[in-house]
């Protein structure tokens, strides 16, 4: 049996603001360090053999303490990334619809499958992470998996587990700091934490 525990990035100053920042870098906010601390008083006796996360400072911040204290090197995967906004990046969608109100429109009618300016569609995301998240369980059958990313990374990762497919994305509510966990035993993934802030 293989687990995966996922974690999304504690609260960044670009979350504060509600501005999209999927590719573009953002500091964790005073309100996110302090979701840390709790977080790695929460995850102290949890095993943990390996711990992924993206390449943004977000990631890092959220989980560099317990990598540390743990000895365990952290391997930076581009493929955990957010979804990229592209020319939005750094925008809010209240900011989009006033200023780039066609292409808001085409957002909202082409869904799932909307590409951004100069960036991602949903689905190219979720191919992404789907190829990178693979990669992952065939090396650690029998391993516990830490992977810190993005709320769209992780929405991805339980979609495809449990459907093989991008369209249970938005079924799913991930907060900052949450953890979620993920048993694959024998292939079948048991979700066994979804979403849990309770510590916070």
């Amino acid at each position: 049996m293989s687990r995966l525990i996922l974690i999304r990035h504690a609260i960044s100053e670009d979350n504060i603001k509600g501005n999209l920042s999927g590719h573009i870098d953002s500091k964790l906010s005073d309100i996110g360090k302090s979701q840390v601390d709790k977080l790695n008083k929460f995850l102290e006796k949890e095993k943990i053999d390996y711990i992924y996360t993206t390449t943004s400072i977000r990631t890092k911040e959220t989980i560099g303490y317990i990598a540390n204290t743990r000895g365990i090197d952290i391997v930076e995967k581009e493929g955990f990334k957010e979804i990229n906004f592209g020319d939005f990046e750094g925008m809010n969608f209240n900011y989009i619809q006033k200023n780039y109100p066609n292409e808001f429109e085409k957002m909202i009618k082409e869904g799932n499958r909307y590409k951004y300016p100069n960036g991602e569609s949903l689905i190219d995301s979720y191919e992404r992470v789907v190829f990178e998240l693979s990669d992952i369980i065939k090396k650690h059958k029998d391993d516990t998996i830490l992977i810190c990313s993005h709320a769209g990374t992780i929405r991805n990762i339980i979609s495809y587990l449990i459907g093989k497919t991008y369209e249970y994305h938005w079924n799913f509510r991930i907060d900052n700091a949450s953890v979620s966990i993920i048993d694959i035993i024998d292939g079948f993934p048991v979700i066994q934490t979804l979403n849990n802030t309770s510590y916070l």
